[in-house]
């Protein structure tokens, strides 16, 4: 089990602690402030122990406001449920595009039980849960995969949501699609239901007011990711197995496409293409290729191409 509703107990006290210091210090009652000091020391110790034995665990901490919420001892039901499935699904996307095998753009996500998340506690402050992977164990060397799905979502409801529209950084391009839709399928419930979010992993925190929702949900909004499948015939006349990347001919056309390859394509196929004596490059091939056109915020449109499949075709 983690001790994260301790370690938000700890912080929370920190809080108070601080207060209570700079009260005493204004009104000059030494002892008092000496004694809050004192026991700030304490609290902070046993906060960093804490923070330390949890560091790489998937735990993290949902919190909501707004109009969901009623006097922060209660929350709507169908907002919550909705809002951590759509959470939950978010989590189990960015786990899947970090794999091995990646993330395809439809069907069943491979390892989705993996990320489960379990409700172990109420969150307070204004109203949400603590969430906490089925196999957290305390003290992980490192990260876990969901951990590290976590922080992910987190640093991507951060940079949604931030003022400065010339320090928006994100390239919708290398999004996976499915993670977008994710993304975008959170911020609209948020939006829709006039409600804001907290997150708070044991070493960080993100507070998103109605504001930074509604800059998200316009972002968003303001990006397209369309995906469809096709499925080319002609001449592979390039490929970096390093990279990851091809160049393609298709049949009857001049000039060639550039792409990536998808995680599904592997490293070792790759490479035999590159170095075997039997399969020379400017050989023909059959290659299913993910096609995906995104508007981007600023409204200027890209295209990418990646291949999941790639076999010879004898045309």
């Amino acid at each position: 089990m983690s001790d994260y509703s301790d370690i938000r107990y700890l912080r929370d006290q920190c809080s108070d602690l601080e207060s209570l210091i700079i009260i005493s210090r204004e009104s000059g009652d030494i002892v008092a402030e000496m004694n809050f000091s004192e026991r700030l020391d304490e609290v902070l110790g046993e906060l960093s122990r804490l923070e330390s034995v949890d560091s790489n665990v998937g735990e993290i901490a949902i919190l909501f406001d707004g109009a969901p919420v009623v006097e922060r001892r209660a929350i709507d039901a169908r907002f919550a449920s909705d809002a951590l499935n759509n959470f939950q699904g978010l989590v189990t996307r960015l786990f899947a595009a970090n794999g091995e095998k990646g993330l395809a753009s439809f069907g069943k996500i491979r390892g989705s039980e993996l990320v489960d998340l379990n409700i172990v506690n109420i969150a307070t402050g204004s109203f949400g849960f603590v969430l906490e992977e089925k196999s957290a164990r305390q003290a992980s060397v490192f990260p876990t995969p969901v951990r590290e799905a976590m922080e992910e979502a987190v640093a991507l409801f951060r940079e949604f949501a931030q003022e400065n529209e010339d320090d928006f950084l994100i390239e919708v391009n290398d999004i996976n699609p499915r993670v977008f839709r994710s993304v975008a399928k959170l911020f609209s419930h948020l939006q829709r239901n006039e409600a804001s979010i907290k997150a708070e992993l044991p070493s960080a925190s993100l507070s998103i007011d109605r504001f930074g929702v509604e800059r998200a949900f316009r972002r968003i909004s303001n990006s397209r990711v369309v995906i469809k499948n096709e499925v080319w015939f002609g001449a592979l006349v390039g490929l970096s197995p390093i990279r990851r990347t091809f160049d393609f001919r298709k049949s009857g056309e001049i000039g060639f496409v550039s792409g990536r390859f998808g995680h599904q394509v592997s490293q070792d196929y790759l490479e035999k293409i590159e170095s075997d004596s039997g399969v020379v490059l400017g050989g023909s091939f059959r290659a299913n290729v993910e096609v995906g056109t995104i508007r981007k915020p600023d409204g200027t449109i890209s295209v990418t191409y990646t291949a999941t499949d790639l076999t010879e075709w004898d045309g």
